[in-house]
């Protein structure tokens, strides 16, 4: 019995360890910052029951922002475990109900979440004990565990229903997301969860219509992959060709047009919507450009870093080709980076959208700094991309490539303002850091290429 349950959490705890062995320093980077993460909310949380503030977050706040998180996760969860699991057709191909092992699935991932749930809220609560603050809330903590069960059932449904072809399904459950937004009370996400329960086991009943619905992509063709290219321009076309086919490079324009006019809003009437008083008269002339710094890492992360990593990450079914051609190293590497030129042209409309709001006095900074930001994406996620080669995309290590890059950027913007007290007109020593920039890229392209001689000995004239 919940054999199928029983198998899906044991190969997530396998994969859990194996990725911890593979990346040791990741994922204890990784933990650290959950841990520090916890202590500053813990820290947060004593800051404002204890200090008169301004602030204004209820409980409900917090409640939905929680759950909209695991109803998130829960939709991504069962997507992966069932959805697209190629692991899952020999067991729905057996003599045991389709529908039992459906469910079975989703009782997986309902654990996982609970898992996940109680034991950050369990770190949470301890240590708000340290700071000695009332953790006696049982009622509270009741209703944000049901909230969980509830997102759970109904991201469930949501993840069944989005990938079948009736996305008409669909509806019951936007109306009851509506009516969440619309009431803003706990209480209620309680009192539907018997609603939500139902859904999804009327979605779970029609959980293979999601399974054996996928939209193949047709290859057609084209003359272009029939001309003579270089290696290096052979590479390129690879790599834009998967852009083009994923529809990433609309997903970039449009997240850069989407960001561009947020943070230029938020540079004009962000203090006001969302800083307190008290606090913003402490931060001053901070806020504004912390809008705009936070504009071009969103940017950049979602332009250069990401596709940056999956350069390398997404030949984990390819990589025992390349490591049979009889190319160099560095062409292999150069070649692939080379697309990303094209990703940095889908990032340019940020800038002409922001500077709607902020003037285009700022524009030449704006530029500057987006270039910068672009080219330290781009030497952070290569090298770990070469590293981690032939696996899997892992949100940890995306993870941890932002981590690194913000520390960067915020140590940037730093030294920028230092240079800018002492000299009206910085242009030459904008100039200097993007030169400076680009001796450290070639570094870095060089040491990823030397990282892929160690993991793989191409046939080639590599010595």
């Amino acid at each position: 019995m919940f054999e199928t349950t029983k198998i899906i959490l044991i190969e997530n705890t396998r994969n859990l360890i194996k990725k911890i062995k593979d990346a040791p320093f990741l994922y204890l980077m990784f933990f650290g910052m959950i841990i520090f993460s916890i202590f500053i909310f813990s820290f947060a949380t004593y800051f404002l029951i204890n200090i008169e503030t301004n602030l204004d977050i209820s409980l409900e706040d917090v409640f939905f922002m929680v759950f909209f998180l695991f109803l998130l996760k829960t939709t991504a969860d069962f997507y992966n475990n069932f959805t697209k699991s190629l692991k899952l057709t020999y067991s729905l191909s057996t003599q045991v109900s389709q529908k039992k092992t459906a469910f079975e699935t989703f009782l997986a991932v309902l654990l996982t979440e609970l898992i996940i749930w109680f034991s950050f809220s369990l770190t949470f609560l301890f240590t708000l004990s340290i700071f000695k603050i009332n953790i006696n809330y049982p009622f509270e903590y009741l209703l944000f565990t049901i909230g969980i069960i509830t997102s759970s059932c109904i991201g469930c449904a949501i993840s069944i229903n989005f990938f079948s072809p009736k996305k008409y399904r669909l509806m019951p459950m936007l109306i009851l997301l509506c009516f969440y937004f619309y009431a803003s009370n706990p209480i209620y996400v309680v009192f539907t969860l018997p609603l939500a329960i139902i859904h999804c086991a009327w979605s779970l009943k029609n959980s293979m219509e999601s399974y054996l619905f996928s939209k193949r992509k047709q290859r057609t063709k084209e003359r272009s992959l029939l001309k003579t290219r270089t290696i290096i321009k052979t590479q390129f076309h690879r790599e834009t060709i998967i852009l083009w086919r994923e529809k990433l490079l609309f997903s970039f324009v449009f997240s850069s047009v989407i960001t561009g006019l947020f943070s230029g809003y938020l540079f004009l009437y962000g203090d006001e919507i969302l800083i307190p008083g008290p606090l913003r008269e402490t931060l001053g002339g901070f806020l504004p450009s912390m809008f705009l710094f936070l504009g071009v890492y969103v940017v950049v992360m979602y332009t250069a870093v990401f596709p940056g990593l999956n350069l390398f990450l997404n030949e984990e079914k390819t990589m025992w080709i390349i490591r049979y051609l009889p190319i160099k190293n560095d062409t292999i590497v150069y070649g692939k980076v080379s697309a990303l030129f094209l990703c940095f042209l889908t990032s340019i409309p940020f800038i002409f959208y922001i500077s709607i709001f902020t003037g285009f006095d700022q524009f030449g900074f704006i530029l500057w700094f987006l270039i910068f930001s672009y080219i330290a994406g781009i030497i952070i996620s290569v090298p770990l991309g070469v590293k981690y080669v032939g696996k899997k995309s892992d949100i940890l290590l995306l993870y941890s490539v932002s981590m690194i890059l913000f520390l960067v950027l915020g140590l940037m913007v730093s030294f920028v303002n230092i240079i800018e007290k002492f000299f009206s007109d910085p242009f030459i020593f904008y100039l200097l850091i993007l030169l400076f920039e680009f001796f450290i890229l070639y570094f870095s392209l060089k040491f990823s290429s030397h990282i892929l001689a160690l993991k793989y000995n191409l046939t080639s004239d590599n010595s």
